[in-house]
């Protein structure tokens, strides 16, 4: 018997199933990535989530006998990730560096995560234990939420922390990765009040927000699929309060995202006929929009709006991002720069303008033609699994004023993962028969051992 080579790109379906001895990949890496996230919050390395994770989905895959199927177009994404390490050329000095690796570790790691799960036997990984992982991290988020609005001022110390040399650790960008707070206070300058908005799990509001907006669509594929009855009133429980915390962030992009995410869903279904979903989506939509109503949201953001200079600052922002990526169109920057005209950097107010300035032109290109390309590829998933769908639809506009290269990504990429898997091939280490709800047909390519 010849010893396996190394891994070959091949094109097309795989020839015969697994062998029933083969080993199916092990889900513990996604226990610790979704599951597992309010000890890797305590320790101090909830920011490293990903790359924790994705460190032994990598091996698994690198050890298992048996071929790693890629989806057709993946070369797009490879290519990406060909440009933005091509950009490192162009970072002046080492804690730009630093920014760069942590930004590099975190594109690594969703492209781990979304082979890992394309691949996973659905035996093993069906779509309703996908969702009910993701659930209990929007959980996690929710009780985060709860902290900033109950304990806005409150932080704690990490062992993480107190183990970086001094150096690092007093970095702000570094300070709010490692030393956790629960929510970010504000005080516009003239404004008559303070703005306490959630940011807990994570270090900022916005990130509340775009993990919240990314989020919901696996609760309520979470929702219709959960075999247990007990969990569906529990799940709704929980969303009815974590209205609380979202409502408390006045995050905009959010309430955006979530309105026409949720448009878009009863459209789909009201195409398919689908009219029990589409009634179910409107009833969904409208309890929220009248909640806001009625807890004054909308007085509150309007306030926030008036004394801030969020409007104005991110228009210069991205033209001053926009400009400057034309000095050097092909490589950008190889990450933010303090902006020329604002006291903020340029490259951190949308991850749109993030890749550009960063990266350059051709890697931006790349980006969105592969994000956008997951959208359109994922559209003729079963209606029981249109939030997969959902998802990288939602990330399609997000991308154009939030951050999405951190667990948003993650989230992003596992949607996409779930609902291109094709249900005609053989999985490492399955030979079972392939259900309607794990995946839509879509020819792979291959990384072949022997």
């Amino acid at each position: 018997m010849s010893a396996p080579r190394s891994p070959l790109l091949t094109a097309g379906y795989l020839g015969s199933q697994a062998p029933a001895s083969a080993r199916p990949l092990p889900l513990w890496p996604l226990h610790v990535l979704f599951t597992g996230f309010p000890v890797l919050w305590v320790l101090g390395v909830g920011a490293f989530a990903a790359p924790i994770a994705a460190a032994p989905m990598a091996v698994a895959m690198w050890r298992s006998t048996q071929r790693v199927r890629i989806p057709r177009g993946f070369l797009v994404w490879m290519l990406f990730l060909v440009f933005l390490v091509a950009s490192a050329t162009q970072l002046d000095t080492a804690p730009r560096m630093v920014g760069f690796v942590f930004r590099l570790m975190n594109y690594l790691s969703a492209t781990v995560v979304f082979l890992y799960v394309y691949n996973c036997s659905r035996r093993v990984l069906p779509v309703r234990r996908a969702a009910g992982f993701v659930a209990v991290f929007w959980i996690w988020v929710v009780i985060g939420g709860f902290l900033g609005v109950l304990f806005p001022e409150g932080s704690f110390s990490t062992p993480f922390e107190k183990v970086l040399p001094g150096a690092i650790s007093s970095n702000e960008f570094v300070g709010d990765l490692v030393h956790p707070k629960f929510a970010e206070v504000q005080a516009p300058w003239g404004s008559p009040e303070v703005f306490e908005r959630p940011s807990a799990p994570f270090a900022y509001t916005n990130a509340w927000g775009s993990h919240y907006a990314l989020l919901l669509p696996f609760v309520l594929l979470y929702l219709l699929t959960s075999v247990k009855r007990w969990h569906r009133p529990m799940i709704a429980l929980i969303a009815a309060a974590s209205l609380v915390p979202a409502f408390a962030t006045l995050n905009r992009g959010m309430f955006l995202a979530i309105g026409l995410g949720l448009l878009y869903a009863a459209l789909r279904f009201a195409l398919r006929g689908h009219v029990r979903w589409l009634v179910a989506v409107c009833t969904l939509l409208i309890t929220g929009l009248g909640a806001a109503y009625l807890s004054g949201l909308s007085e509150v953001i309007s306030t926030r709006t008036e004394y801030s200079t969020t409007n104005t600052g991110r228009a210069a922002i991205y033209q001053e991002a926009f400009v400057r990526t034309l000095e050097s169109p092909i490589l950008g920057y190889g990450g933010p720069r303090p902006s020329l005209n604002l006291g903020i950097s340029v490259g951190t107010q949308g991850h749109f303008w993030n890749l550009m300035f960063s990266f350059g032109f051709p890697a931006l290109g790349l980006f969105c033609l592969w994000l956008w390309s997951m959208a359109w590829r994922t559209r003729a998933v079963p209606a029981s699994m249109m939030w997969l769908h959902v998802v990288p639809v939602m990330a399609s506009f997000m991308v154009f004023y939030y951050g999405l290269d951190g667990t948003q990504l993650v989230l992003i990429f596992m949607a996409g993962a779930l609902g291109l898997r094709p249900p005609d091939a053989p999985e490492i280490g399955s030979a079972e028969p392939e259900s309607w709800l794990d995946g839509v047909r879509t020819r792979p390519v291959v990384i072949g051992h022997g």
